[in-house]
């Protein structure tokens, strides 16, 4: 009897979502979450980094030349920091901006150098934490009373992670035709809308959009995608009207709050929470023209604030507290300037999006995470990326990177398939040789 170890591999990825509150919170409740998470920020940074050095050599060329550009530039702010201040990081906020790339490093080092996870452990594991963490940490997020008064209880980047599950557990129903995986994602779908994070809900029409592009022209097991999705989408009318989602629907309140909420996704500049953002733009638009190509680094954390409140005139926030931006590109720039986008953006942006634009075959679980991942500049529009993106953007850039088996591409038309007898001696050593080069890709410069 052989044990199965493959869950072993979900551990790298499982660690960098512990940084979560929809993880941690379960164990340690949500009154230690702040404490928890840096102490264990720093824990996971350190080993991100022995895995980085000590895996260097499976690295491509541009990742080696992408980590070395980060250590420089973490160097010379450490080095500015002395001059200035005679402290070798006197705002530990803003190098926390560079520190939160390392467990990329490290993700992409694990799995460049040993199998990926079972997507669908991962799956099922995310879905039973995220469903316990709804029910016995925040019971609240689930009333109908919250979902009327926008108490949502539930964190954005919380409802964020049911996204990935949800993409997981449609390729798997497309691609087996297991209805356990439909209604796990159904069950998800209809959580992301409960739950009324409109930043969620525009990432989940866009990722749905490009899972299904993925699973028609590129996911082989898919065939019958349009069939399959076809009846899963009357099973859930079905389900939702046996559930008395009729009823809830026929409440007025409930209709003018999607109502409510389609409304501030269609003018986001003007309704709801986006005018907040984009009265924060405009406050800090003029810092970043005065230093658009390397930013304020440690400085900008000794401006002051420069956003106030419309009702009181004053200060949202205290000065020498940070500048709590609400979104991605806006903190990036302020403090590390174009440069510092093109630091976090750039190899990801060429690497994903080459291989998003590719027609050569993905798995279902691959494809995934891939239509996930390609939703957070979306998402960065609205909020700063968690710390669990770069967790998912390094295990993407390794299992992209890997050599395709052999056994993905399709033969070519008119080509005589080998015999019975032929393939009974070759095709054992080509698995062999393939499965192997995937679970250990070469090192680089290594000759085959």
């Amino acid at each position: 009897m052989k044990l199965n170890l493959r869950f072993l591999y979900l551990l790298p990825l499982l660690a960098v979502l512990f940084t979560n509150p929809a993880f941690n919170a379960f164990f340690f409740g949500k009154a230690d979450e702040a404490g928890l998470g840096l102490r264990y920020e720093y824990a996971l940074t350190a080993l991100s980094l022995a895995a980085a050095v000590r895996y260097y050599g499976y690295f491509q060329p541009v990742v080696q030349v992408w980590l070395a550009v980060l250590l420089v530039s973490m160097a010379g702010l450490a080095l500015e920091s002395y001059a200035l201040w005679h402290s070798w990081a006197k705002y530990p906020h803003v190098f926390s901006k560079l520190t939160a790339l390392l467990p990329l490093f490290g993700m992409y080092a694990v799995y460049r150098r040993f199998p990926p996870p079972s997507y669908r452990q991962l799956a099922g594991l995310m879905l039973a934490t995220l469903l316990l963490s709804l029910i016995v940490v925040y019971p609240e997020a689930l009333t109908l009373g919250s979902f009327l008064e926008t108490e949502r209880g539930f964190s954005v980047t919380s409802a964020y992670l049911l996204l990935p599950v949800l993409l997981l557990c449609l390729n798997f129903y497309i691609s087996s035709n297991n209805l356990v995986y439909g209604l796990a994602g159904l069950l998800c779908l209809a959580l992301i809308v409960f739950l009324q994070h409109r930043t969620v809900w525009v990432c989940t029409a866009l990722a749905l959009v490009l899972d299904l592009g993925l699973l028609a022209l590129r996911v082989p097991a898919a065939r019958a995608w349009g069939t399959r999705l076809a009846v899963l989408g009357a099973l859930g009318v079905g389900l939702g009207l046996a559930s008395g989602l009729a009823v809830v629907l026929d409440n007025p309140d409930v209709v003018q709050k999607l109502a409510k909420s389609i409304s501030d996704i269609q003018h986001p500049t003007t309704q709801g929470t986006g005018t907040f953002r984009m009265q924060q733009y405009e406050a800090y638009l003029p810092l970043v023209r005065e230093r658009p190509l390397a930013g304020w680094r440690l400085q900008g954390f000794e401006v002051p604030v420069q956003f106030y409140s419309d009702d009181s005139g004053k200060q949202v926030w205290p000065d020498f507290t940070g500048h709590h931006f609400h979104s991605f590109y806006l903190d990036r720039l302020f403090y590390f300037g174009w440069l510092g986008m093109l630091l976090v953006l750039g190899v990801p942006a060429v690497q994903l999006g080459r291989c998003l634009l590719s027609l050569a075959p993905l798995q279902e679980g691959p494809a995934a995470l891939l239509a996930f991942v390609a939703t957070f500049p979306v998402f960065g529009l609205s909020y700063d990326w968690p710390n669990y993106a770069y967790g998912f953007i390094g295990l993407l850039l390794a299992i992209t990177s890997r050599p395709a088996p052999a056994g993905a591409a399709r033969p070519a038309p008119g080509r005589a398939l080998p015999t019975a007898n032929a393939s009974a001696h070759l095709e054992p050593a080509v698995l062999q040789s393939t499965d192997l080069l995937a679970a250990h890709p070469p090192r680089v410069g290594a000759t085959p």
